[in-house]
């Protein structure tokens, strides 16, 4: 090499070390606007998943609930008004209560209103489910 190559490649050499102040500070931005989108993307998941966990536990726990009240049958339901918030899932937020109303709602037909409130995330949500057993029975 002579020395005229030997002062070019020093010179591409001292030019190619390192990053500029520009491309820090854009690289800097950069990174910051993917960490701050990724902390609210995962902030909204968690956010959204306890709500829909909550609610699947209410509906699913109102499921059974009425079904085990079909299986008790027409003659076996007597009106009122019963707390159940007792056998509420544990998994469910607290604070939370249930409540079951069975009424007469004409000759042969009773109305059964279960209402369930729970604490989704601080805001007290209130679900009420209404069904209707007959004295026939399902399927009669």
């Amino acid at each position: 090499m002579n020395a005229r190559q030997k002062r070019a490649v020093r010179q591409l050499a001292d030019d190619s070390t390192g990053f500029t102040t520009v491309e820090l500070i854009i690289a800097t931005v950069v990174g910051g606007i993917i960490i701050a989108s990724a902390s609210l993307i995962i902030g909204n998941y968690s956010h959204l998943s306890g709500k829909g966990r909550n609610l699947v536990l209410s509906n699913s726990f109102v499921e059974a609930k009425a079904e085990a009240l079909r299986s008790t049958g027409y003659n076996g339901l007597n009106d009122g008004i019963t707390d159940i918030g007792n056998e509420l899932p544990a998994e469910l937020a607290q604070p939370r209560s249930a409540s079951l109303q069975i009424s007469a709602s004409g000759a042969g037909l009773k109305q059964v209103d279960i209402t369930v409130t729970y604490s989704d995330q601080g805001t007290p949500r209130t679900y009420s489910y209404r069904t209707y057993i007959g004295e026939l029975g399902v399927g009669q």
